[in-house]
């Protein structure tokens, strides 16, 4: 991989990182389960505020499991085994790196799985 390719995935690496916290910070204020509900609100409604509340965690989960892909991704940046596949040691190509920074195995043994 030329080191040129390295630095564009490592910045747009590092702002998808970015991007992904700051949409966590925002989206905190959805993670509060839904408040105690009085007698006018119908049962519909109820079921409506907790479905979603559970939307919102599904998502806040999803986005946190991508955070720590991402900055698993730059750690390998910084050791030195990113682009090389987990299953069979060869290169992964740079355009499944840039558009996956977080891929650890290369299209071949991505195909296997």
């Amino acid at each position: 991989m030329e080191v040129e390719d390295l630095i564009e995935i490592e910045i747009a690496t590092r702002e998808m990182v970015a991007a992904l916290q700051r949409e966590i910070e925002d989206a905190k204020a959805n993670l509060a389960p839904p408040g105690q509900l009085d007698g006018t609100e119908g049962r519909l409604s109820r079921q409506d505020s907790m479905l979603h509340h559970e939307i919102a965690k599904d998502a806040h989960r999803r986005r946190l499991q991508r955070l720590v892909e991402l900055q698993t991704a730059l750690q390998r940046m910084d050791d030195g085994s990113f682009g090389v596949c987990a299953q069979c040691g060869g290169e992964i190509s740079v355009e499944r790196l840039s558009s996956h920074p977080q891929t650890v195995l290369c299209n071949t043994c991505a195909r296997r799985e």
